[in-house]
C-alpha cells in the first residue's frame, strides 16, 4: 500500500497483475489482532507499470469508509497531532 484515504488507494504490487482502468476489483484488508477484515469494492482508476512493480490508483465503489470500520478508525488514529513535550 502506498497511500489511503477514506474514499481510494494507491497499491503498489510486486511484479506485474493483469488490470485495466474501468476494471472492479476488490481491496482486501485484515487485522489479525482484531480479528477483523475488510473487503472494498474497488474500481481502478489508472494503471503504471515499472520493470519491477504495478501501481494501481484505486476508487472505493462503495463511496467513503464508514465510521467505526477498522481503516476509519486507522486513518482517526494517523491524524490526530502528537502531544507537545
Amino acid at each position: 500500500m502506498s497511500d489511503i484515504s477514506r474514499t481510494g488507494a494507491c497499491v503498489i504490487r510486486r511484479g506485474g497483475i493483469d488490470v485495466e482502468p474501468k476494471e472492479e476489483v476488490i481491496l482486501d484488508f485484515g487485522d489479525a489482532d482484531r480479528q477483523q477484515r475488510l473487503s472494498l469494492p474497488s474500481l481502478v482508476k489508472w494503471v503504471n507499470g515499472t520493470s519491477y512493480n504495478t501501481v494501481i490508483g484505486l476508487h472505493f465503489v462503495q463511496g467513503p469508509l464508514l465510521p467505526g470500520t477498522m481503516l476509519d478508525e486507522y486513518l482517526d488514529l494517523c491524524l490526530v497531532p502528537r502531544a507537545r513535550a
